[in-house]
């Protein structure tokens, strides 16, 4: 061993001392971070405001519009800086409701409970008839029904609607140790189904040209109104829309209450004469320019400020509820990430950037828009050059629940950093990274051009169960709590990410597709 001078000596002492007060700084950091999320949030009022006054957010509508400037001016208030509606490019015709009812005038009176899908043409005034219970899959049940619907109330289904709906069990689920520890040890990307995750949009996207094969041959054979079941029970609607913003493409159309609707069936086929009354007013707009809203905080670093870490979440909505939890939840949680550094007086090296998307529900539209304008297109791989200042891209799109980790979408080489990161809240029970691919929400649009875009893991609450794309999709669904702890966690990551000196390791650049 070579024999160290003193002055040497010296300098690995200094060395020492400055890496242990940066990490006592980070550590202090943290803490104060976790403070302000927790004591004097704003989660709520600025999440109870969006939702309250201005409604779902639909892409294109004059709601999200609305609800778009409002925010943008919100995160300028908070000191914020280069606030702004970013257009992504076009969407299609906006829409919203006037008015809408729905009754059962007989064999009974029913005030009857539905929601019309959105792009729904208004009904020709107030409509009455008998129900017409069908029964259409696809284009190979449509010769049974050609020239039979003209004029008619359709209801849409024919599959067992009668057998009693269990109340039984608590439909609020946190994760169970069990479960997360399996997540933490699988070593498999693709163990839930996902290891090409854009399988399951493709699946979609063939679902959704069979159901527009369906829908345009009830426009052509000039049904007066089309009623579907809820897919949920318990009188809770789930309702979304035609994904085409066309009307002259679409027939005006209801989802109804499940157990509504199979009485209807039931006494129809018990040959009781059944009378319905249905009316819808809406109203179509022309704008269709679609847009983000972005607002960030700038870096101080001469040589990192122009890297980026970004943080999303879509900022659109159905239009049943007010989508508080999806995804207001985690646009107002990606907000008050950057409130707190912005209040804590902290100087991050890199950019933190927050971006709210349009268009997800309908097909991740703003995501995608934002990625092919600043990063790449994924169906060539031509990359912009900001595609090399981007640190990471952390997303939050699952309801209201605590997060418990993150889905580390197969790149092994962020784990020790997330560990890292996650340690201040080990004890509160998130400390789960999973190498699992997750799905269904913007991050792909990052992940499509090879760069490291993830989705945390949140205890599902009763997301999935009742409140998704659903009439109880409002303030009274979020859990306060878990989203006061997510923007801990969501701030820290993203401060921390910021300080590194080096951007997150990226995965090999995907194929095209």
């Amino acid at each position: 061993m070579k024999k160290l001078t003193s002055g040497f000596l010296l300098l690995i002492i200094v060395f020492v001392q400055f890496s242990f007060a940066q990490q006592a700084s980070d550590e202090q950091i943290v803490s104060q971070i976790k403070t302000e999320a927790m004591k004097n949030s704003q989660i709520m009022e600025t999440l109870g405001y969006l939702t309250d006054v201005f409604g779902p957010r639909l892409t294109s509508s004059p709601n999200i519009k609305a609800a778009q400037a409002w925010t943008r001016d919100k995160m300028t208030s908070w000191g914020l800086q280069n606030a702004a509606i970013e257009p992504w490019g076009e969407f299609g015709k906006g829409w919203a409701v006037e008015r809408f009812s729905a009754e059962l005038l007989a064999p009974t009176y029913d005030r009857l409970t539905v929601y019309p899908l959105a792009w729904s043409p208004s009904t020709e005034g107030i409509i009455s008839g008998t129900p017409m219970i069908v029964s259409i899959r696809s284009k190979d049940d449509f010769d049974k029904y050609r020239g039979k619907l003209k004029g008619a109330i359709v209801f849409r289904g024919t599959f067992p609607l009668n057998k009693p709906q269990s109340r039984e069990g608590n439909p609020v689920e946190r994760f169970s140790d069990e479960k997360l520890k399996k997540y933490a040890e699988e070593t498999n990307a693709g163990a839930d189904g996902t290891t090409d995750y854009w399988a399951e949009e493709k699946d979609w996207l063939a679902g959704l040209a069979r159901s527009k094969e369906i829908y345009k041959f009830l426009k052509d054979e000039g049904v007066a109104a089309l009623v579907e079941p809820s897919r949920f029970p318990n009188n809770v609607v789930l309702t979304q829309g035609f994904y085409d913003t066309n009307p002259e493409n679409n027939v005006p159309a209801f989802s109804m209450a499940r157990e509504q609707y199979a009485r209807i069936v039931r006494l129809t086929e018990r040959k009781i004469p059944v009378k319905v009354e249905l009316n819808l007013q809406s109203k179509f707009y022309d704008d269709k320019t679609g847009a983000n809203v972005v607002a960030e905080i700038p870096g101080t670093d001469p040589k990192l400020k122009d890297e980026v870490v970004l943080l999303g979440g879509h900022f659109d909505s159905w239009h049943s509820g007010t989508g508080a939890t999806d995804n207001g939840a985690g646009c107002i949680v990606m907000m008050e990430a950057l409130r707190i550094i912005q209040k804590l007086g902290l100087k991050p090296r890199r950019t933190i950037r927050v971006a709210l998307w349009d268009g997800e529900e309908e097909d991740y539209y703003g995501s995608m828009g934002y990625v092919k304008k600043h990063y790449g297109d994924p169906k060539t791989l031509q990359l912009k050059p900001e595609h090399e200042k981007l640190a990471a891209y952390y997303n939050l799109d699952n309801g209201s629940g605590k997060i418990r980790g993150v889905y580390l979408q197969g790149n092994s080489a962020v784990k020790p950093i997330f560990e890292n990161f996650l340690k201040p809240f080990n004890a509160d029970g998130a400390s789960t990274l999973t190498i699992v691919n997750t799905g269904g929400t913007d991050h792909m649009s990052f992940d499509a051009v090879g760069l490291p875009g993830f989705e945390f893991i949140q205890d599902p609450l009763d997301y999935e169960t009742r409140v998704h794309h659903s009439n109880l999709d409002v303030l009274e669904a979020v859990n306060e709590d878990d989203l006061k702890f997510d923007a801990a966690v969501v701030a820290t990551f993203a401060y921390l990410t910021a300080q590194r000196d080096e951007k997150l390791p990226r995965k090999p650049l995907p194929k095209p597709q």
